[in-house]
């Protein structure tokens, strides 16, 4: 089952079949611009200094959580399962998400609202409550249209920008029917469908290429210079260098001379600049085409916190690592498949865990990998997937499902005389603190205990299990969270959701 989103000032999605039988949907996707200007238009703004009801002074300036109003009288076409399905299963829990993650430094001050003879917005039928006024934020429009003479899914993005602060502040979501699919009780579609959702508003509220030389100081003056062009293995990159994410990257990567952000380089005019470099963020949410496993990472909240218009809630994070602590190398040195020296990489025709752990993937490169290869993950092998258990070495042992509290775990275990490297699927709990932390790995109602990296073998099996470092694995890939804060629909209590009435999912997204 293949879905796929997108994007707008404006991006689109495109399916490629790169990857089409390992994954249900493609890592390797292109996107195309939407080759409309955004127009700027004349909206009351809080001052970047002032006072007011939403705005209060007290030693610290607190600003107020963005509002986004969605308007869905655009939403035409379609069946009336899938109108809902985007109207009161998909769109709400994203909306919610980033109202509770996001703060607004410059608020609307007045009722949103285009003249009124206005007949067309964003290319469509002027909604009526941009004619009469809207108390908002944001003016999200989700329309569904049908294309099936291409293959893009959805896309989303600016139409009218502040006059001001060029902050966007009306913007339209499209889906295709031809590809967008309801997910119609499938949890890691619904899953799929809305982190690809949260990718599109994020180019929306300005994570597009097109946005960067509008992004404002403290002060609300133009950024310069924040733009840069790099040199990078004979190659030259795109860099956005504003704080605070150039310091969170340094930080991240262990490099203090990193430049700030590379960007994609690859994947076309609508791709390129507008996406951070896959290389570098593969599972991050704003990184170029599908992946199982998206995590909205720091580093996207702060992309957006450096425009100078937003205030994230870095708590609405979710944990990354990829490249953690590798060093300048991880980020200037080449690889290939021969060359490969950090662990998140490998070589070709192996068999393992991905990177962030969620399951078991095949040593592949890309397009967009710049000669990197990584295990890309294989939906028969996901451990989120509850049918993967029937592809399962051992299913009785091993725990499949969204929620499941397992992870992957690589290895050569077997009950035959001898096998080839495979993945499994074990619950496990990290145990002890600093130097002391082990790694219990669950096979059923037994476990064995991995107190440092290497090969170990278990009673009654022949080959060996792979353990990771347990101090690594613990806070990295192994490192236990609430998915997206519970998305401002619950509250996170050791690591798990505590939903408010009405709302269920190991991140709070599903009405009861």
């Amino acid at each position: 089952m293949f879905l796929k989103s997108c994007l707008l000032i404006s991006l689109v999605f495109f399916l490629s079949p790169t990857f089409a039988d390992i994954n249900r949907v493609s890592s390797d996707a292109a996107h195309t611009v939407f080759h409309e200007e955004p127009t700027t238009l004349e909206v009351d703004e809080q001052p970047l200094l002032g006072n007011s009801d939403r705005l209060l002074q007290t030693g610290t300036t607190t600003y107020p959580k963005i509002r986004i109003d969605t308007d869905f009288s655009l939403l035409l076409e379609g069946t009336t399962a899938f109108k809902n399905y985007v109207q009161n299963e998909l769109m709400p829990p994203i909306i919610a998400y980033f109202e509770a993650a996001l703060a607004v430094k410059q608020p609307l001050t007045s009722a949103l609202r285009v003249a009124a003879s206005t007949a067309s917005v964003c290319g469509y039928t002027t909604p009526k409550a941009l004619l009469t006024g809207v108390n908002t934020d944001l003016f999200l429009m989700v329309i569904s249209t049908t294309d099936a003479a291409s293959n893009w899914v959805a896309s989303a993005g600016a139409c009218y920008l502040a006059t001001g602060t060029m902050r966007p502040i009306i913007a339209r979501m499209l889906f295709n029917l031809a590809y967008t699919l309801p997910a119609n009780g499938d949890i890691l579609l619904h899953e799929q469908n809305m982190y690809l959702t949260i990718h599109e508003l994020m180019h929306a509220l300005g994570f597009t290429g097109s946005s960067f030389k509008y992004f404002i100081d403290a002060n609300g003056k133009t950024l310069t210079n924040h733009i840069k062009t790099v040199n990078l293995n004979g190659s030259l990159r795109t860099v956005l260098d504003v704080e605070p994410l150039t310091s969170k990257l340094r930080k991240h990567y262990g490099c203090s001379t990193l430049e700030g952000a590379y960007m994609e380089n690859d994947g076309g005019s609508g791709t390129e600049g507008s996406h951070f470099e896959r290389r570098f963020f593969l599972y991050e949410v704003m990184t170029s085409g599908v992946i199982d496993g998206y995590r909205v990472s720091e580093f996207s909240l702060a992309l957006l916190e450096g425009s100078g218009w937003y205030v994230p809630d870095y708590k609405y994070a979710e944990p990354f690592s990829f490249g953690q602590g590798a060093g300048c190398g991880f980020i200037y040195q080449t690889c290939s498949s021969a060359i490969y020296n950090f662990a998140e990489f490998c070589s070709v025709a192996s068999r393992g865990c991905t990177a962030a752990g969620r399951g078991g993937g095949t040593c592949a490169s890309d397009s967009r990998s710049d000669g990197c290869y990584y295990m890309f993950p294989q939906n028969d092998y996901d451990c989120d997937n509850a049918e993967a258990v029937d592809n399962a070495r051992f299913p009785t042992l091993e725990s499949y499902g969204r929620g499941s509290n397992s992870k992957c775990f690589a290895g050569t275990l077997t009950t035959l005389s001898k096998s080839s490297q495979t993945s499994f699927c074990f619950k496990y709990n990290c145990v002890g603190t600093g130097l002391n932390t082990v790694v219990q790995v669950f096979l059923g109602n037994n476990y064995i205990t991995c107190k440092a990296e290497g090969k170990i073998s278990i009673s009654g099996y022949n080959g060996v299990l792979n353990c990771p470092d347990p101090l690594t694995f613990c806070n990295t890939s192994g490192k236990k969270y609430c998915p997206l804060n519970c998305m401002g629909r619950g509250t996170c209590v050791n690591n798990q959701c505590v939903c408010n009435t009405g709302f269920t999912g190991i991140d709070c997204a599903l009405k009861k």
